[in-house]
């Protein structure tokens, strides 16, 4: 078995590309790119700047073209059904502006999507539990979102003895990394760094008003880290009211009522959205309603995909709109502090690396050695019955079974050392012997 990874990051992709491939149901993805007749093992790792696939198959190749073949499907299916896009009341798009979209879209493909496969794959999957590949590194949210994609993909039944080796692995190294270097010391997350953003725009928080809409897990970031500014107030709006009120409780904020949210944007200096939500929440039309009394700066940081704010309410007067990619320059401050925990992380990777391997060439062969040993039994058996029927009645059931232990001593003796020397052939990453005894002994 090996793995492939496809991916859109934050590397190479910007929001409105990341959108694009963001499934809107991962579930639904999972057991459809699971069926496909090449991918044995998948696993869906989708954040708010990264949308990564991991393969498991005989055959990486072939999957890879599957799985690319699965994608262009789903996202012209979204867009035929105008899921994609805001415009329009009309039920599916026009062919002339549809062959357009698909067109742009291959051009986005190639140009964003990463793939890696075998080791590589594997290493990559390392790093990102580890928090190096993230916009923010050093962040422990992506270890949670890695142990919940693997928790989907096992409660689906997705993933089987392969990635859960690979993936206890991840986890394991995620959390050593953590504790043995300080690539998290004081680290800032997507939320943290929102909140950094908003005050370089504006000087300092000191004395403003704050609205956050979403109070799942980016949503509890950004209000931590809100919290420890001097805001006049904090509000905290969320579709379950409950959460909200639960959130702003913690921190010293104030919920309000989702259908208050008009309210709240006309008092509010700052605007950090982080729901779930499939299309956008804040409109142009509602700023400007909630806005026409107010002309103080507004500042709306969207960390959401897909986008919680329209495109053109940066086109408002007095609005600075921002979304993920606006991040990127605090992300390359927080990269270049942490610079030197990098280099220790990646010496816990390559020696994880190292051990990962060789438990999972040995699952890769240990079906050849089970048929290996299954064949001599039944040769040992055969030929047993044979030894037997030859020396006649006149044997003892004592006789017997000395006969047979010793044939089956003889046996093992035999095979125990092809089948040691399979596993250090998988193990030393010797493809051509293993693939020698694959022919020899599976399925002899």
């Amino acid at each position: 078995m090996h793995t492939v990874n496809i991916r859109v990051t934050h590397h190479r992709a910007d929001v409105a590309t990341l959108e694009v491939f963001a499934f809107p149901d991962v579930k639904k993805a999972l057991k459809d790119i699971h069926a496909l007749r090449s991918v044995k093992e998948c696993v869906i790792i989708q954040t708010c700047n990264r949308v990564e696939i991991f393969a498991a198959a005989e055959d990486v190749n072939l999957a890879y073209h599957d799985i690319v073949d699965y994608l262009m499907e789903d996202v012209i299916s979204r867009m035929r059904t105008r899921k994609l896009f805001e415009h329009s009341d009309a039920e599916c798009v026009p062919p002339d502006l549809l062959t357009k979209h698909i067109v742009e879209f291959s051009a986005k493909l190639h140009d964003a999507m990463e793939v890696e496969y075998h080791t590589d794959a594997l290493r990559h999957l390392l790093r990102l539990a580890a928090g190096i590949e993230s916009m923010i590194v050093g962040e422990d949210q992506i270890l949670g979102q890695v142990r919940d994609a693997y928790n989907l993909a096992k409660a689906l039944g997705t993933v089987g003895p392969f990635f859960e080796k690979v993936f206890t692995k991840a986890l394991h190294v995620g959390q050593v990394v953590r504790t043995k270097t300080n690539i998290n010391k004081g680290a800032v997350s997507i939320g943290s760094a929102a909140v950094e953003l908003a005050e370089q725009v504006f000087g300092s928080l000191e004395g403003k008003t704050a609205l956050l809409i979403g109070a799942g897990e980016m949503g509890k970031l950004v209000a931590k880290s809100l919290a420890e500014h001097k805001l006049k107030s904090l509000l905290v709006a969320n579709r379950t009211y409950e959460r909200a009120e639960k959130l702003a409780e913690e921190l010293g904020g104030k919920a309000i009522p989702f259908e208050a949210l008009q309210k709240a944007i006309a008092e509010s200096d700052l605007i950090i959205t982080a729901t779930s939500s499939p299309k956008a929440i804040i409109t142009r039309e509602l700023i400007e309603t909630a806005r026409k009394d107010n002309k103080n700066l507004l500042v709306i940081i969207d960390v959401a995909i897909p986008r919680d704010v329209s495109e053109d309410v940066a086109m408002l007067p007095g609005v600075r709109l921002f979304n993920i990619d606006g991040l990127r320059e605090v992300a390359e401050r927080n990269r270049k502090a942490r610079e030197k925990e990098i280099v220790k992380v990646e010496e816990i990777i390559d020696r994880e690396m190292a051990l990962l391997i060789k438990q999972l060439y040995r699952i890769d062969v240990e079906g050849i050695i089970r048929d290996l040993f299954k064949e001599a039994e039944k040769v040992r058996q055969r030929e047993l019955g044979k030894a037997l029927r030859m020396l006649g009645d006149g044997l003892g059931e004592r006789e017997k079974r000395i006969i047979d232990d010793l044939t089956r001593v003889i046996v093992n003796r035999l095979t125990s050392p092809i089948a040691e020397n399979i596993r250090k052939a998988a193990e030393q990453g010797d493809q051509e012997a293993v693939k020698v005894a694959e022919k020899w002994f599976r399925g002899a």
